[in-house]
């Protein structure tokens, strides 16, 4: 089977081919490991005049963004597959995903005797093809073709197939989930010159739209769909994948720099390569899910998932997004009950889309209060705090206490617990008795009502001590020693929370007057170990008698441990 490959251009030669010919070049993507798409232009009825735009410029954009095209289109000899694709699934399987471009059959007058697009055979290939986790992409005139075909009317979008359209004229495109990733280039209000398609149905209740036509901003004729004009839109399709969009009819869509980078991510999400923005995700493929899961000794959780899509469906219909994502992230965490990873993904790719479409983009004012830095802790840890949500409020605050290591980095929670919030204060109390001495620090996760976290730590770590023993303190001094003779005092000594100083000094037999400091740890790497070993020498010019050595050692946090030993110098 012959490829229409470019993959031997460079990258600056197909800028320079697509200036040529006027195709304003799209910037190219990562590098990504190499695909390939099938472009069906092939038309039985009315043939656009962009067919070949289109091919030309999906070419050049594969060039430039890693991958390559095929072309089924025996209009365009000189590029076109010598013979059908659409032989068996496994043929189609080669291809990331299949984009129909504009492919007019005819159909439209219902005639299931009227030769089609696709004849049963190719047909029954591209259906296995999509069944098998296949990308589509329709363009434009997709959906005027197969009309007598239902599944392919619901694999384009929700059963919507072209009905008409008035003179090209401007109009308003409104993006409506702004977060896809085949829409997060483009303005809230995208004007622009093309046909527009009114639709037989308005197929929101099956796919996930993402750009709806204002009716109100140009003159939609005897087809006008209303106030809810879906023209772009995407669904899990049968496993598959499927993106549509409506405009493009013009020649100099196809040179628009703008419009390339919305059908290149397009393409790329069918493919499987970028996601984001919910997607594409439905209530309705949700509720199927549900519709799937065994209610035996569950029946009361599946109700209550049920019960909860409905509620977030009713408020994102009447546009209330935040209280959509609210209700999406309780019945998330019901769901997770039945023990359905699925559908609890799918759940929160519905967060994902009404959270994008709430607007809400900025996660709580989160700020730890207490306990104060380099406290030491001794009974119970109050930790508090103030939390604040302009958005979406305040859903949960979560206190993190964790073991702060020498390095100054944070180890794992040791901590999880849920406080509640108070008029934006919130507060726990943790016992120190829990945990072993050390340093510590305290991290707060807090998130918003449509899923947006911040953590407080960082630059807002609140660092403290926890420390219920003193330090421990061994020291191993001879019992006696020859005057002149070498010796020395040897001590260890450990503590969770640090050491500060530890000083041996030598008093007399009394312990009463300090004869010699011995040495100490002031202004040591000493400081701030959790365990210290060493010795100090004796002096050797000691007259005869009985002298005390008296150690002592204290924490970062106070505390303190002395023990004396006696020595005897002997003449």
């Amino acid at each position: 089977m012959r490829s229409r490959s470019l993959r031997a251009l460079s990258i600056t030669a197909a800028v320079g081919v697509a200036a040529s010919l006027g195709i304003a070049a799209v910037p190219a993507a990562a590098e990504e490991d190499p695909y390939k798409v099938l472009v069906v232009g092939k038309t039985l009825g009315f043939r656009h005049s962009h067919i070949d735009d289109t091919t030309n410029a999906l070419t050049l954009l594969g060039q430039q963004n890693g991958f390559t095209v095929d072309v089924w289109d025996p209009a365009q000899a000189s590029v076109t597959l010598p013979s059908t694709p659409f032989t068996t699934t496994a043929d189609l399987q080669k291809y990331a995903t299949i984009i129909f471009a504009s492919p007019v059959d005819g159909t439209n007058n219902m005639d299931p005797a009227r030769p089609r697009l696709l004849n049963d055979t190719e047909l029954a290939a591209f259906q296995g093809y999509i069944r098998s986790g296949g990308g589509y992409v329709g363009l434009h005139a997709a959906t005027d073709t197969m009309h007598a075909i239902p599944w392919y009317s619901q694999l384009t979008g929700g059963g919507a197939r072209f009905r008409n359209h008035p003179q090209q004229q401007t109009a308003t495109m409104r993006v409506e989930n702004p977060t896809h990733p085949s829409t997060t280039m483009l303005p809230a209000e995208w004007v622009r010159f093309d046909e527009w398609y009114n639709f037989t149905t308005n197929p929101r209740d099956d796919v996930h739209v993402l750009i709806t036509l204002d009716e109100s901003t140009y003159n939609p004729g005897n087809g006008r769909m209303g106030a809810d004009h879906p023209l772009a839109w995407c669904k899990n399709f049968e496993g598959g994948r499927s993106w549509y969009e409506g405009a493009g009819h013009t020649d100099a869509s196809w040179t628009d720099p703008l419009f390339l980078s919305h059908i290149l991510k397009g393409i790329q999400w069918t493919a499987g390569l970028v996601t984001g923005g919910g997607d594409c995700v439905t209530f309705r493929e949700v509720g199927g899910i549900v519709d799937g899961v065994a209610a035996d000794g569950n029946a009361s959780t599946v109700a209550a998932v049920r019960a909860g899509l409905d509620a977030a469906k009713v408020s994102a219909d009447a546009k209330d997004h935040v209280a959509a994502a609210k209700t999406l992230r309780q019945t998330q965490e019901t769901a997770g009950a039945l023990g359905n990873t699925t559908l609890v993904e799918k759940i929160d790719d519905l967060v994902e889309w009404q959270r994008g479409m709430s607007g809400d983009a900025t996660g709580p004012d989160i700020r730890i209060t207490s306990p104060a830095v380099d406290s030491v802790q001794r009974g119970n840890i109050v930790i508090t705090g103030t939390a604040a949500d302009a958005g979406s409020g305040i859903d949960e605050v979560t206190v993190h206490v964790r073991k702060l290591k020498d390095n100054g980095k944070l180890d794992g929670f040791l901590t999880n617990i849920e406080v509640p919030v108070l008029n934006g204060v919130w507060s726990t109390s943790v016992p120190a008795s829990q945990f072993p001495d050390g340093r510590y620090g305290v991290t707060v996760l807090a998130t918003d009502g449509v899923g947006n976290s911040v953590s407080a730590g960082g630059a807002h770590l609140k660092s403290f001590f926890i420390d219920t023993k003193r330090p421990a303190l061994t020291v191993d001094a001879p019992a006696s020693v020859v005057r002149g003779a070498a010796a020395s005092v040897g001590l260890s000594a450990s503590d969770g929370s640090g050491m500060n100083r530890i000083a041996a000094n030598l008093y007399d037999a009394n312990n009463a007057t300090i004869l010699k400091a011995l040495g100490s740890t002031s202004g040591s790497s000493a400081i701030g170990s959790t365990t210290w070993a060493g010795s100090y020498a004796l002096p050797t010019n000691l007259a005869p008698g009985e002298y005390t050595v008296r150690v002592s050692v204290s924490d970062l946090s106070g505390w303190s441990t002395t023990l004396t030993k006696k020595v005897v110098v002997t003449g």
